[in-house]
């Protein structure tokens, strides 16, 4: 099976360190992503993995074979580049241009043979840019300049196939496309890329190698890689995963930390589900409220962002219905809080003990009600009781319909000082 190995590369431009002792490999059959913000070392990386810098210390090795010690031509045939940019003096058509890539198979002045020719064809075929055969290489558009440029370093036949942000520039669809092209190239050769896309890592790629400050951060699943605290701390964001209806892999989002104010310690207690309480956790969070959540039902997207974000939780097994220990513990939970936040959801008779705790805090707890609707029938599958419990919530708590003005409410109800209790 074919390995692309980087074993230690640590590289220096002059006096400044950008790699340290990188490590990690590559198998055929893999699509391997390599992210970091800006300035990490991934294109001086893709470079040194390429053979166009050598390292300070450490070895890259295909098939065990040390680059530094492959001839130009016989590191050509191994493996095939994509940069992030086609520099030419000349407008080559499309299928000259592709035709190059033979190159490296070619003695000095001799002409392509028949082979040659039937293998560029291909390479355009799997690039799936044959339609662009007779263009000029200056007139054709971001994606299907990318495209050439792969069908161009697939003409090599390589066992490697090495792409500097191969999505860069380039519009959704043409993102899309080529992430799933790369996909399909890598059922049959290795293919690494360099990619800015967190979520086009988390779908597309086979493992992620994160670099931060010209270092590994992590390698492996990118689920497991590109986690909550691994991103904070390497990107500098907050993120939080979304289930994506017609995708396996959960999606992320992401959200700049906001200055926290830190003499609010007051404690919120949130109660939602479905995803309804999202933008409510993270406006109490960035805020600086403690806050807490629940009963949530594992697998509930609410309870992902939570977790995401540091809250305490209560949980229940998916799809149960929430029992009386847990109504208790969610009561005591209220008592405990300054406040309740409660998310309008959809209430069927597993979670429906959630809306009856917090309308059993009413005159108890200052209660705000999240809500952009006044008819909450479409939210109610319990044959009635959950349109009047949302409708006594409606007349004796506050009520807001977007995230400013439950921190408003909050204020009002509160204060912005310390725990009111």
């Amino acid at each position: 099976m074919s390995v692309l190995s980087v074993d230690g590369v640590t590289f220096r431009y002059g006096s400044t360190a950008v790699l340290s002792d990188v490590t990690f490999d590559v198998r055929a059959g893999e699509l391997v992503g390599i992210l970091g913000p800006n300035g990490c070392g991934k294109t001086t990386l893709m470079r040194v993995m390429a053979g166009y810098l050598r390292p300070e210390a450490g070895v890259v090795s295909y098939d065990g074979r040390a680059v530094n010690a492959l001839r130009p031509r016989d590191l050509a045939r191994l493996r095939a580049v994509v940069e992030q940019r086609l520099t030419s003096p000349f407008e080559f058509s499309v299928y000259d241009y592709v035709l190059m890539g033979r190159t490296p198979y070619l003695g000095r002045f001799q002409a392509e043979t028949l082979e040659d020719h039937r293998i560029a064809e291909e390479a355009l075929e799997l690039a799936r840019a044959v339609h662009l055969h007779d263009r000029s290489i200056g007139e054709l558009s971001g994606g299907e300049l990318q495209r050439v440029m792969i069908a161009r370093a697939l003409a090599q036949e390589p066992e490697f196939l090495l792409l500097d942000e191969p999505t860069a520039h380039l519009d959704i669809k043409h993102q899309l496309e080529i992430m799933h092209l790369l996909k399909n190239l890598s059922r049959d050769i290795c293919v690494v890329t360099v990619i800015h896309d967190v979520n086009h890592a988390i779908s597309f790629c086979d493992r992620t190698v994160l670099l931060r400050d010209g270092t590994v951060a992590g390698c492996g699943d990118p689920t497991s890689v590109l986690s909550t605290p691994a991103i904070r701390e390497v990107f500098g964001v907050d993120s939080y995963r979304l289930q994506h209806p017609h995708l396996p892999q959960a999606q992320l989002a992401f959200s700049i930390p906001l200055p926290r104010h830190r003499e609010r310690k007051s404690r919120i207690l949130v109660i939602g589900g479905g995803g309804c309480a999202q933008a409510v956790l993270f406006a109490l969070v960035h805020a600086g409220y403690i806050v807490r959540a629940g009963v949530l039902h594992e697998g509930d997207r609410d309870l992902d962002v939570a977790r995401a974000l540091g809250c305490d939780t209560l949980t229940a097994p998916p799809f149960s219905r929430i029992g009386s220990a847990d109504a208790e513990r969610l009561q005591e939970w209220c008592r405990q809080s300054d406040a309740i936040a409660v998310a309008a959801m959809p209430v069927g008779e597993g979670n429906l003990a959630n809306l009856e705790v917090a309308c059993s805090m009413i005159g108890d707890r200052p209660i705000v009600l999240f809500s952009r609707q006044s008819d909450f029938r479409e939210l109610d599958h319990t044959g009635g009781r959950a349109e009047q419990l949302f409708a006594a919530l409606e007349e004796r708590s506050s009520v807001a319909a977007t995230v400013d003005e439950l921190l408003r409410r909050l204020v009002d109800l509160i204060g912005s000082g310390s725990a009111q209790r």
